[in-house]
């Protein structure tokens, strides 16, 4: 636990996080469950939520039933009957007037990424600080300079362009900043959908970034390297 505070203290400190990093962990059905954290008794309105909470200090051990959004549920692999949702999602982001037709909202909510249908029974998500291993993502809730210096610090290395993928406004905390760097291992940015932000009461000048927990220690250590150029622009915004 103690790495991750450090961790946790670093980031906040360098880069004047409002919010604290948050750590997710989904548990499959053949996963045990973190010993000593009790399920959470509340019923949140999504996912999105839950992270925003948990930027605020707070944890959850939750269930799908807990979540609310079914669309956020389906994305993460707890419904085994997700077709259903799915469609429904279709209709309700056309019917909000999101989309001009449906087939352009279906291209936005079928085509996203989703983990394996039915396989997840939990997710722990929770201030950074609090873990004691390694979570399987890492959120951040930053505004736009904030998300510049994380850019900065998971391209460090490589350099390059960057491939940013966006579902278009919808399952932007579930799919963008959860299930694709799950699945795929790479950061990733939303700016999030009207769902989100509905549920979340995210400030209007923040998004979310997502990065694999294994990018954590590259990230932390990166960020400790831009120290002066952090502190140049720090100076030049008073």
């Amino acid at each position: 636990m103690r790495l991750f505070q450090t961790i946790s203290r670093d980031l906040i400190k360098d880069l004047d996080l409002r919010y604290e990093p948050v750590g997710v962990t989904l548990y499959r059905e053949d996963n045990p469950l973190p010993v000593g954290i009790p399920y959470t008794e509340e019923n949140l309105k999504s996912y999105c939520q839950a992270l925003v909470l948990a930027g605020e200090g707070q944890s959850f051990l939750l269930r799908k039933e807990q979540m609310g959004c079914k669309l956020g549920t389906s994305v993460l692999g707890f419904e085994q009957d997700m077709e259903r949702y799915l469609d429904d999602g279709v209709l309700e982001k056309y019917g909000v007037g999101l989309y001009a037709s449906e087939e352009a909202s279906s291209e936005t909510i079928l085509k996203s990424s989703y983990l394996e249908k039915g396989k997840t029974r939990a997710a722990l998500i929770a201030p950074l600080s609090h873990f004691q291993e390694t979570p399987q993502v890492v959120v951040f809730t930053v505004n736009s300079e904030q998300s510049m210096w994380l850019l900065y610090a998971v391209n460090y290395d490589r350099g390059g362009r960057m491939d940013l993928p966006q579902s278009g406004g919808a399952l932007g905390g579930c799919a963008d900043i959860t299930a694709l760097p799950i699945l795929a291992g790479v950061p990733n940015i939303t700016f999030l959908g009207l769902g989100c932000r509905l549920k979340t009461a995210i400030d209007a000048n923040h998004l979310m970034m997502g990065i694999p927990g294994s990018a954590l220690a590259p990230l932390h250590t990166h960020i400790l390297d831009m120290a002066k150029p952090i502190a140049m622009l720090k100076k030049a915004s008073g």
